[in-house]
């Protein structure tokens, strides 16, 4: 259940394998040293970890729940 709270604080829905999220890497900054973000696809997932399918380049990689966001709300919230 939503705390009703925005901002960093609040609840965040989880990822499933088949959506869409934008990865955050903190580490490797773009030249206006800005965080490099991007889409991927989620392929698989297991309690911190997900398997992502970069859309840019077709790329796997392994990336953290935590550096994740859901790309869209997904209209089935009561299947969620």
């Amino acid at each position: 259940m939503d705390t009703g709270r925005l901002g960093q604080g609040r609840s965040r829905k989880e990822a499933l394998v088949g959506d869409l999220v934008v990865c955050i890497d903190t580490i490797c900054l773009d030249p206006d040293n800005y965080s490099r973000r991007f889409i991927g696809l989620v392929l698989d997932k297991s309690i911190t970890v997900c398997k992502i399918q970069v859309l840019d380049t077709g790329k796997t990689v392994y990336w953290p729940m935590c550096s994740m966001s859901l790309w869209k709300e997904s209209s089935k919230e009561g299947n969620r």
